[in-house]
């Protein structure tokens, strides 16, 4: 009899428990703290995604996280409702910032793109090393590089023939854009857009601020017309631009702070893409980039 007293107790005390704790918990969930005098305060968060290993989260001038080799994707909660600058560094590599709104319950998202300041390149030469039998030695002579005249050729298409959708880099106008899916890129000037073709509720999440979608956006202003416009390859929302005598990577987001990422700089550079892979033209030199 008293063995079933104590186990009844038990159950009741487990349930007032719970009771009392499932709101605590279900708070927490959506992002509720409490203060000093144990007021609910409502906070939403941040979720960093894509970050390189070894990346810095700063919110606010302040360290907040840092990512690893198995979580390079970090949700920073309880974060009051604001206005928050948000930078993503690391050594050697280009720092990203962003002013990103925080609002109650909800988990806003910043998506990193950083590309190392030295990009890794493999040049292509004109002239390759041979083996030449003369009698009973073997010297070694130069010759031509069919790689070298292979991707040459690349670059020897006229804009109006007809050749692998691969290897077209243009520079796109509203009429007859760049197209990559449902995503749009063309240039008016020195100002590059995208727009997304499809429905605005399936857009990719950088046509959209704080649940506002657009499916026009206007990506950077430069000081120069661009000469050369594509889709970076390997990377989502991202698009690969030459002008002037430089050619750079910028991501496509609604973000004013955001900076060009120089993957090029020389005399007078053109870029074609082949199979995912990037390869520039500068004169006589010839380079593969891996990004």
């Amino acid at each position: 009899m008293v063995k079933i007293i104590k186990k009844k107790i038990r159950l009741i005390i487990f349930f007032l428990i719970f009771i009392i704790i499932s709101p605590l918990i279900v708070l927490y969930a959506n992002g509720d703290i409490f203060n000093d005098g144990w007021n609910i305060l409502k906070t939403g968060g941040i979720y960093v995604s894509s970050a390189p290993n070894g990346s810095e989260i700063f919110i606010n001038s302040k360290i907040r996280e840092k990512t690893t080799f198995f979580e390079r994707d970090i949700l920073i909660k309880n974060l009051r409702s604001d206005v928050y600058r948000v930078d993503v560094k690391k050594d050697g590599y280009n720092t990203w910032t962003k002013d990103i709104t925080i609002l109650n319950n909800i988990v806003s998202d910043a998506n990193i793109f950083m590309l190392p300041k030295i990009v890794d390149f493999r040049d292509i030469p004109l002239k390759i090393d041979s083996e030449k039998k003369m009698g009973t030695t073997t010297i070694i002579v130069k010759k031509d590089n069919p790689e070298y005249f292979k991707i040459l050729k690349l670059f020897t298409f006229s804009t109006t023939t007809k050749i692998d959708q691969n290897i077209k880099s243009e520079i796109g106008t509203k009429d007859s854009p760049i197209i990559n899916g449902k995503v749009n890129l063309w240039s008016k000037g020195n100002k590059i857009f995208v727009s997304w073709a499809g429905k605005i509720d399936s857009a990719p999440k950088y046509f959209c601020d704080n649940g506002v979608c657009s499916s026009v956006l206007e990506v950077i202003n430069l000081k120069k017309e661009p000469l050369l416009l594509d889709f970076l390859p390997g990377y989502e929302g991202v698009i690969v631009v030459s002008s002037n005598n430089k050619i750079f990577a910028v991501q496509v987001e609604n973000n004013p702070l955001k900076e060009i990422q120089l993957i090029y700089e020389g005399e007078e550079p053109s870029f074609k893409i082949l199979s995912g892979l990037l390869y520039i033209k500068d004169v006589d030199i010839l380079r593969e980039y891996s990004l």
